[in-house]
């Protein structure tokens, strides 16, 4: 068993502001996520940050212990919802939910808060709703351009009392893989309660914390996600600020995540949908810091053996790329040492990537047909939780090598 110890240095939880955490894995210093560079010769991914996983002593929320300014990571945005198939059939059911489950009158208020490019607020309007995202990068510019209105923000109260005053309360609050990403969390917790009308709803989505453990999800780490949600810490953090979750299922989006539905505390009659979930939680020490002794040895085991399994693939004359330059790549890429030596290029059908290093460790990326031009043995699914998607797309374009998964233990399949 490993230990599990207090941080050192300042500390604030992003919820509860208490000043005491436990350290629960050290991934050392790793660039910015999305800091893709142009050519070799830039340098602009050579700041590095800490990525330190830690457990607030207090209310318990897992967080990065280490913040990054906002700005630097979320005014110019690379991943587009849209660049995925498997997103956009989730974004047509999300909306298909969503209206069967709440068409309150005629065309109600709906808004996205970190709505990115409008791919789900398209599926919104086209079910009838009036829509607005809210969104701090590029993205929303270019969404309004295309007919989906997005203010350029990051949302917190201002943003929510701007909302309100201009288009009033809104029906529906939608909040999909956002909460993760926000470092201040006080200010996005008071902003939903403002914007929501006294019977509305807020859904919230975002990746399990279950997953990371017990899947070793460690490559979703990294300094954009400051904040890692199970059942008992968002139904805490809604608490707090006059919000109760009534009821949550769960979706295989983002290597599996909740989708928790929450009212006004004024209006909600219950949160008594949640009392197994939390019991589970509460047996499994998911929120204890005893539940994690053995994290931080099981992830360095996970970079042994998939450095192992590269290097002597790569030693038998295999040719080995990678597909998918997904942020949870950019983790793992660094934080195992994965050079071209060991994986030559990585494929991504997102062409605002295509023609880029990969940030640190300098991968080529490419797009999926430059990839398949060098007639690769073996490929390794960076997005493994696309495996299903690229690898169908990957046969339907004859690819005839095997494929390499690397969570939770690296190993190779055939489809």
């Amino acid at each position: 068993m490993g230990a599990v110890t207090l941080s050192a240095g300042p500390f604030e939880c992003r919820l509860c502001e208490h000043d005491q955490a436990h350290v629960l894995l050290d991934l050392g210093l790793l660039p910015l996520a999305n800091d893709f560079v142009q050519s070799p010769d830039d340098d602009t991914d050579r700041q590095t940050e800490p990525v330190v996983l830690v457990m607030c002593e207090e209310c318990k929320l897992l967080q990065l212990r280490d913040l990054v300014p906002p700005r630097r990571m979320f005014e110019t945005y690379l991943w587009t919802s849209s660049s995925s198939e498997a997103a956009k059939a989730h974004a047509q059911s999300f909306a298909r939910m969503v209206a069967g489950r709440y068409p309150v009158g005629d065309h109600p208020f709906l808004v996205e808060v970190a709505s990115n490019d409008g791919l789900l607020l398209r599926s919104m309007k086209a079910e009838g709703y009036r829509v607005l995202g809210v969104d701090p990068s590029n993205l929303a510019d270019e969404a309004t351009a295309s007919g989906v209105p997005t203010m350029r923000a990051f949302f917190a109260e201002d943003a929510a009392r701007r909302i309100v005053e201009e288009h009033g309360q809104a029906d529906v609050v939608v909040a999909r893989n956002v909460i993760g990403h926000v470092a201040n969390l006080r200010g996005l917790l008071a902003g939903l309660r403002k914007l929501l009308r006294p019977e509305g709803a807020l859904i919230v989505e975002s990746p399990y914390a279950h997953g990371l453990r017990s899947e070793l999800q460690y490559d979703t780490i990294f300094h954009e996600h400051v904040s890692y949600l199970t059942m008992t810490t968002l139904a805490e953090a809604l608490r707090r600020y006059g919000l109760v979750a009534t009821d949550t299922t769960f979706v295989p989006m983002n290597g599996g995540s909740f989708l928790c539905h929450a009212h006004r505390t004024d209006k909600a009659n219950s949160a008594h949908g949640l009392d197994s979930i939390l019991e589970l939680e509460r047996v499994f020490e998911l929120n204890e810091p005893r539940g994690w002794t053995w994290y931080a040895a099981a992830v360095q085991q996970q970079r042994e053996q998939l450095r192992g399994l590269l290097t002597r693939l790569t030693s038998e004359g295999n040719r080995v790329t990678g597909y998918g330059a997904a942020a949870k790549a950019m983790t793992m890429f660094n934080y195992c040492d994965l050079t071209p030596e060991l994986v030559m290029v990585v494929a991504d059908g997102n062409p605002r990537k295509q023609g880029l290093f990969c940030p640190g460790v300098r991968i080529p990326v490419v797009s999926p047909e430059q990839m398949l031009e060098l007639k690769p043995d073996y490929v390794l699914i960076a997005a493994w939780n696309f495996t299903q998607e690229i690898a169908g797309q990957l046969r339907a374009r004859n690819y005839p090598g095997q494929f390499l998964v690397p969570l939770p233990v690296p190993r190779t399949v055939s489809d």
